[in-house]
């Protein structure tokens, strides 16, 4: 049995008006509900593809509802968005053939029901505005008869990036934005305070980056602000080794079936922060010793860097949390765990800071050789005796 991703509707007049996927809810929640509707679909013993719909509460409770045993209006995103649609998953299932992968090829998409308007002319707009928006796929339906509230097409829209990247897609359009119901758009943020481009989805993050003491944020925000620059979703939070050690048990234990890909884990001193956390988790760990007033940060070093045999912890230099951030922009770009067109972007996007911090130094290099070394230290304020890293 395989499960999609969990998807989220928005209803008008009592009618499926638009989906999106991934749901943007709780990670806890995502995992019920796929719990509850792999559990019912397994009682039944039975072939083919299942729709459930379930109800989320305010409280973070999953409430079962209805089971369709067919394709569902809430699966069409799954033609566009997914490895394999569910309507060839469904032909696969009955004639006992090997499932397709049921995994998203996008960061993110939007499925909406055409309904029809009051004259066949005034829903053809709606249409013709999605072809017209960057991302849209249309579905016309063919049907001869127009009537106010029927369905009579679905567009999907797919985003790379994510749930931001989608809501800027669907603001290019805006009579597509006037259909959209208000909670699709509350959802989304469209109409909400713009937020600075760089600013990622915590929805579904990617990297989860954990410290052991608030202490340390000073140094693990260079991580964030990297995988912002990257517009890669990820977690911020406090889990101490020593001080909640359940806490540190139970992030590590949930992080992968929670979505992460790459932790980073920063700890100074005992700093044993890092090596639980790979000892727990079957994710990439990279550590990021933290400059200590006792040992200038060596302490913290030599406990990250000397891990036993089959505890791996990739260890950046002391302090060096942009390194961490850049180290898990590339294994998210390079490994895996990305669709292949996301990854790529990443790659692409990778290369063009190698080349800018290349062009940066060349061009310290030319003024340096230009000057010469006494006017250009000069220029800095003297230079400094430290060597940076």
């Amino acid at each position: 049995m395989r499960a999609y991703p969990v998807v989220q509707t928005v209803q008008k007049d009592n009618i499926c008006h638009t989906v999106l996927a991934p749901a943007k809810l709780p990670p806890r929640v995502l995992e019920e509900a796929q719990r509850i509707a792999i559990t019912a679909v397994a009682s039944l013993q039975s072939r083919g593809i299942f729709g459930v719909e379930m109800f989320a509460t305010a409280e973070g409770e999953v409430l079962y509802n209805e089971m369709a045993p067919r394709p569902h209006n809430s699966g069409h995103y799954t033609i566009e968005a997914c490895d394999t649609c569910q309507f060839e998953n469904h032909l696969r299932a009955i004639l006992g053939l090997p499932l397709g992968a049921v995994e998203m090829r996008t960061g993110a998409a939007l499925m909406l029901n055409v309904l029809g308007e009051d004259s066949m002319r005034e829903t053809k707009n709606i249409c013709q505005a999605a072809l017209e928006m960057p991302g849209a796929a249309l579905h016309w339906y063919g049907k001869a008869e127009n009537r106010k509230g029927r369905k009579m097409a679905h567009f999907t829209v797919s985003a790379q990036r994510g749930y931001a990247h989608l809501a800027e897609r669907l603001a290019t359009s805006p009579t597509v934005l006037q259909n959209l119901a208000e909670p699709t758009k509350a959802v989304l943020g469209i109409g909400a305070p713009a937020m600075p481009k760089s600013e990622p989805s915590h929805a579904s993050p990617l990297v989860g980056i954990i410290m052991g003491s608030d202490s340390d944020l000073g140094t693990m925000q260079a991580a964030a602000e990297v995988l912002k620059e990257f517009e890669i979703p990820f977690e911020i939070t406090i889990v101490s080794a020593h001080r909640t050690p359940r806490r540190l048990f139970d992030y590590s234990q949930s992080a992968a079936s929670r979505g992460l890909k790459v932790i980073i884990a920063g700890a100074g001193g005992a700093a044993h922060l890092p090596g639980m956390v790979s000892a727990l988790t079957p994710l990439p760990v990279i550590g990021v010793p933290v400059k200590t007033s006792t040992l200038s940060g060596v302490d913290s070093l030599y406990s990250i860097v000397q891990m036993p045999r089959g505890v791996p912890v990739a260890t950046v230099a002391i302090g060096n949390a942009k390194n961490a951030g850049l180290l898990a922009a590339r294994m998210l770009g390079g490994c895996g765990g990305l669709p292949p067109a996301q990854a790529a972007e990443l790659v692409a996007r990778m290369e063009t800071f190698q080349s800018e911090s290349e062009s940066e130094v060349l061009r310290k290099a030319e003024t340096l050789e230009g000057v010469g070394y006494e006017q250009y230290l000069a220029s800095m304020g003297g230079g400094s005796k430290v060597v940076g890293v």
